[in-house]
């Protein structure tokens, strides 16, 4: 079975170095058979949050906003890839993902936060994004 996967990553460091487990992570995927994009707030660059994507009238959103949401509706599953930043997420990543809350949230669909280096920074936000997660069911 070939899956749609998004892969979010949200650090805008200069010298990032968890880019490199996201092309891991994408090469595994896409040598399993499956669809996978990166969803990379560097790229995307949006603003700091004003207006949640379901906050617009329906076709009211900017353009890179509605091209994202249309991505994770169609999207089968996530795959965040994030270390820790002051117990959380990095702070670009949860603007990036709280923009669209309810769209990558609602559903059944599988996720998964891998860490870019250890699994010392694994726990912390692994447990934001999950409880993120369930607070939005």
């Amino acid at each position: 079975m070939n899956l749609n996967i998004l892969v979010f990553y949200g650090s805008v460091r200069h010298h990032r170095q968890g880019i490199k487990a996201v092309r891991f992570v994408m090469n595994e995927l896409t040598a399993r058979g499956h669809s996978a994009e990166i969803i990379d707030q560097l790229e995307y660059n949006f603003p700091l949050l004003d207006k949640m994507y379901k906050e617009y009238e329906k076709g009211g959103a900017p353009n890179k906003m509605e091209l994202m949401a249309g991505k994770i509706k169609k999207a089968d599953a996530f795959v965040v890839v994030s270390g820790e930043y002051n117990h959380s997420i990095p702070p670009a990543l949860s603007n990036l993902m709280d923009h669209f809350m309810e769209e990558y949230f609602s559903g059944l669909r599988p996720l998964s936060v891998i860490p870019p280096v250890s699994l010392a920074g694994y726990a912390r936000p692994c447990s934001y994004v999950l409880f993120c997660q369930k607070s939005v069911r």
